[in-house]
């Protein structure tokens, strides 16, 4: 038996909200499911140990995509990390980026690139979901 544990995926709002001229396109969440520990809380699936680190894989690699695409568009909308106090890092907005002539065109063009990045992601990803989702339907608690 293998433990899943379902996540989703979405954008991180800040700086978003502050930035009334960035238009962050609707329909950016993805689910996703981690191989977790068997302590942990999830559902229990029948599989192998081979599935379970092939769904591992996917998944790692698939937040990883995701993480990508959002770091991408964030780092082109100058917001950056830094070191804080009392913090690893924290998130701050160069405010240069608010000049810019034609941003708002860009700033849809840049989140159209990032759509499409986290399409492709998860399109990759699919059939390793459709797999725990189709052995989730025949497990009797369902998904967590």
């Amino acid at each position: 038996m293998i433990r899943v544990q379902q996540r989703s995926y979405t954008l991180i709002a800040w700086p978003w909200s502050v930035m009334r001229w960035a238009q962050v396109p609707e329909g950016l969440e993805f689910n996703l499911y981690d191989v977790v520990q068997p302590m942990v809380r999830g559902v229990d699936v029948p599989g192998t140990p081979q599935d379970a680190a092939r769904w591992k894989t996917a998944h790692d690699a698939y937040q990883g995509l995701l993480r990508h695409a959002e770091s991408t568009v964030r780092h082109a909308h100058g917001v950056r990390s830094r070191p804080g106090l009392m913090v690893d890092v924290r998130a701050v907005r160069l405010r240069r980026y608010d000049l810019l002539p034609g941003r708002k065109a860009r700033s849809r063009r840049l989140f159209a690139e990032c759509r499409t990045l986290m399409r492709a992601a998860e399109e990759a990803y699919r059939p390793v979901l459709d797999e725990i989702e189709a052995r989730l339907a025949h497990t009797p608690e369902g998904p967590a």
